[in-house]
């Protein structure tokens, strides 16, 4: 079995964890590094070494090659404590965020995203876009995201849902929050849109009033009237717009 591996070092609790599981999944199915690295087929003795050392938090992938490696175990454990390992690095503080149930905005569905995505251990956007598959998940749209700009449509929400590893009976909670905040920027987008048309068409009356206005009256009256019926336009087509 070689030389016994040096002691577990990290002040991440959870990467301490991580690291004695990788070891003991190893000791258990009686493997070296060289056997293990045999077997995954990919990843070199050195890496999988270096991921059971708690030196640093490992990629996910690797995690898992080494843990199905050692035999029939199951990874599940292995991803919950890379997730946790990651979270606590990144020092997530996502137990303010709304439950999905309770989303009731934009602003809402992105803080409790951001939430998910922290509490899912904050995978790079490279490999998030990788396990959901080709251009399901675009890493630009999901770093948009994160940083308020942007939404995910429907589609992108499932995948993204998928990678964190949110479970599929919660997956519903979620499509119901986006629908909600869908359907209420849609209303606000319709509602704009009637104050600009509204705004536009006031502005093009009083501006042809103003214009026979100014026709009707005497040349040497026209600077009086303009001064005078300019204040108007914008107390009456403006004001009310903005009022009402």
């Amino acid at each position: 079995m070689g030389r016994p591996e040096k002691p577990i070092r990290t002040f991440n609790p959870y990467l301490m964890v991580l690291a004695t599981y990788l070891r003991e999944t190893r000791d258990e199915a009686g493997l070296t590094y060289a056997e293990l690295a045999a077997r995954t087929r990919f990843w070199s003795a050195t890496t999988l070494q270096r991921a059971a050392s708690g030196e640093r938090i490992p990629r996910l992938e690797v995690v898992e090659a080494y843990v199905l490696a050692c035999g029939p175990r199951s990874a599940e454990k292995a991803r919950r404590l890379w997730r946790q390992a990651r979270s606590y690095e990144h020092g997530a503080d996502y137990t303010n965020a709304p439950r999905p149930r309770l989303v009731d905005s934009a602003a809402d569905l992105r803080t409790a995203l951001r939430a998910t995505y922290y509490k899912a251990g904050a995978m790079p956007l490279r490999e998030m876009e990788r396990r959901a598959g080709l251009g399901r998940l675009p890493r630009t749209t999901v770093r948009r995201m994160l940083d308020g700009a942007t939404m995910l449509n429907q589609e992108q929400l499932r995948s993204f849902l998928m990678v964190c590893d949110v479970p599929e009976r919660d997956h519903q909670d979620w499509l119901d929050a986006w629908t909600r905040v869908w359907k209420r920027n849609t209303v606000n987008d319709l509602y704009e849109r009637k104050l600009v048309d509204e705004l536009t068409v006031r502005l093009v009356t009083g501006t042809k009033a103003l214009g026979r206005q100014f026709m009707d009256s005497p040349a040497s009256a026209r600077p009086f009237t303009i001064r005078r019926t300019l204040p108007r336009v914008g107390e009456v087509h403006l004001g009310r717009t903005y009022v009402g």
